[in-house]
């Protein structure tokens, strides 16, 4: 039973038994709400910014080194029109909750030194792949000085295959202050974002960057 439950709070950012992690701000009374993005930039990204730019919204993007590395100008793109950057590791392994300290650490400064070369911002904030949190995790921010930030509203939009589906679970469960994750290199994404933020703004809500609804720092 002991190790079901360790099992459950190591996969799961938002429980924050092992890591504190930011994932929603239950202070805000106001129609805010974050999004934010994982796994890229990729192709995908650009139509990503182009629906933010017409709906004048703000997110966050929490990218993987080595696709920093494969995608420059649209990781530039992504600062230059305002967004939030944040660290999703160098490579998103998906033995990530198998890696010692040593190479979470590496995992974690080799995509902040590619963000900076490329971009010449100091990521602050980082999202563990997964949601993947467990001692080792938390040792290695320490080390790294970062700042884990999770999510409170999963969309699954990289499991499900259903556009629909994906749209109500969203919608079921907005509410102020909320964190919502979406993928910025899945292509249903783009027409998911497109539905939601027009839901989000017929119901009156303001879509901020995630650093702002949570308000804390995300460079240094």
């Amino acid at each position: 039973m002991y190790l079901l439950f360790l099992l459950v709070v190591s996969t799961n950012v938002r429980f924050n038994f092992f890591v504190h992690s930011y994932s929603r701000n239950s202070k805000i009374q106001e129609k805010k709400i974050a999004i934010s993005f994982d796994d890229g930039p990729s192709e995908i990204t650009p139509a990503i910014l182009k629906i933010l730019h017409q709906y004048e919204a703000k997110a966050g993007f929490f990218c993987i080194g080595k696709n920093i590395e494969a995608f420059p100008k649209i990781f530039n793109q992504i600062i230059a029109e305002g967004h939030l950057v944040g660290n999703h590791t160098y490579s998103h392994t998906r033995k990530m909750g198998l890696l010692g300290v040593k190479k979470l650490v590496w995992e974690i400064e080799e995509c902040n030194r590619i963000a900076l070369e490329t971009g010449q911002v100091k990521m602050k904030l980082f999202r563990p792949p997964f949601g993947i949190v467990n001692p080792k995790t938390k040792k290695a921010l320490d080390k790294t000085g970062l700042t884990s930030v999770g999510w409170s509203i999963r969309s699954f939009d990289a499991i499900l295959s259903s556009e629909e589906l994906i749209l109500s679970r969203i919608k079921k469960r907005v509410k102020p202050g909320a964190v919502i994750l979406l993928h910025d290199n899945n292509a249903k994404t783009v027409n998911i974002l497109e539905q939601l933020l027009l839901f989000l703004h017929e119901n009156q809500y303001e879509l901020v960057r995630p650093d702002k609804l949570l308000e804390i720092n995300a460079y240094s």
